[in-house]
C-alpha cells in the first residue's frame, strides 16, 4: 500500500491487503504506546500524585486504599498507560492517517500535518477539560451525596479511583475528536453541511447517550460531556460549509 496513486478509484486492493496494512498500522501504534508506558513507568509515582489532585483539592483529607496485594501495580499499570497514550497520540494519530491515505487524492494527502496537528490538540484539550474542569466537580457532587444523603464516610479504593479518572479523561479526550473527524469527512466530500444540519435533532439525543455509556453514572460528567459535544456539532456545520469541496457542491447544483 506504499505505491503512489492519484486518484483512489484506482486503486483496488484485496481485503487481505487492507487487514495486512491495519495490522501494520496497530502494531506500530502499539509499539509507541508501550515505550511511551515503560517511560512514564518509571516515574508513576510523580503522574500518581497529579491524579490525586483532583480528589485533594475538594477533599484534602480523604486517603485512598488499596484493597489487594496486587491492587497498587495494576493502578499503576493504568497510570502508564493513559499517560503513555498521550505522549504517543501524535504518533497513533498519524499511524491512523497513513491507513487511510491510500483511498485519497494527491490534493488530499497534503492534509497530513493539519490532521495529526488537530487530532492531538482536540485530544489534549479534551483531557485537561476533564482534569481541570469536570473531576472535581464530578468527585465533590458523588462524595458529598454520600455524606449527606447516605450518612456514610468514604473510603475509597486506589483502583477504583484511578479508573475513574481514566475512564472520564479517555471519554473526553475522544469525543473531543468531533470537530476534527466531521471536518475531515466534510473535506473529502462524504458528509454534506446539509446532511448535518438535518441530522441535528437526533444527534443531541445521540449526545446524551453517549456521554451516559462513556462516563461514570453521575449527572454532571454526563451533563459536562454532552454539552460540548453539541457545541462541537455546531461548530462542524460551520467548518463543514467551509471545507466541503466545490466541485461536489457544483455537481449537487447540477443535480
Amino acid at each position: 500500500m506504499s505505491q503512489e496513486i492519484k486518484n483512489p478509484e484506482e486503486f483496488e486492493a484485496p481485503i487481505t491487503e487492507h487487514l495486512a496494512e491495519l495490522r501494520t498500522r496497530l502494531l506500530r501504534s502499539l509499539i509507541a504506546i508501550v515505550i511511551a508506558m515503560l517511560a512514564v513507568f518509571t516515574k508513576v509515582d510523580i503522574f500518581f500524585e497529579i491524579f490525586k489532585e483532583p480528589l485533594h483539592k475538594v477533599f484534602p483529607d480523604l486517603k485512598l486504599v488499596a484493597l489487594t496485594p496486587t491492587e497498587s501495580f495494576f493502578t499503576a499499570f493504568k497510570i502508564a498507560f493513559l499517560v503513555g497514550f498521550v505522549i504517543a497520540s501524535p504518533f497513533v494519530f498519524y499511524q491512523v492517517w497513513k491507513f487511510i491515505e491510500p483511498a485519497l487524492y494527491e490534493e488530499e494527502k497534503k492534509l497530513v500535518v493539519p490532521f495529526v496537528f488537530f487530532t492531538t490538540v482536540f485530544f489534549i484539550s479534551g483531557a485537561l477539560f476533564a482534569y481541570f474542569g469536570v473531576l472535581p466537580l464530578a468527585i465533590r457532587f458523588l462524595l458529598t451525596f454520600g455524606y449527606t444523603q447516605l450518612d456514610v464516610e468514604a473510603m475509597i479504593s486506589v483502583s477504583s479511583y484511578i479508573s475513574f479518572v481514566v475512564r472520564l479523561i479517555l471519554a473526553f479526550g475522544i469525543t473531543f475528536e468531533l470537530p476534527v473527524i466531521l471536518s475531515l469527512l466534510a473535506r473529502l466530500g462524504l458528509v454534506t453541511p446539509e446532511t448535518l444540519s438535518r441530522f441535528r435533532p437526533y444527534f443531541v439525543v445521540a449526545a446524551f447517550v453517549m456521554a451516559a455509556l462513556l462516563t461514570p453514572p453521575d449527572v454532571v460528567s454526563q451533563v459536562f460531556l454532552a454539552m460540548p459535544l453539541i457545541v462541537f456539532y455546531e461548530i462542524s456545520i460551520v467548518m463543514a460549509k467551509i471545507l466541503y469541496p466545490r466541485s461536489e457542491r457544483s455537481k449537487e447544483n447540477q443535480a
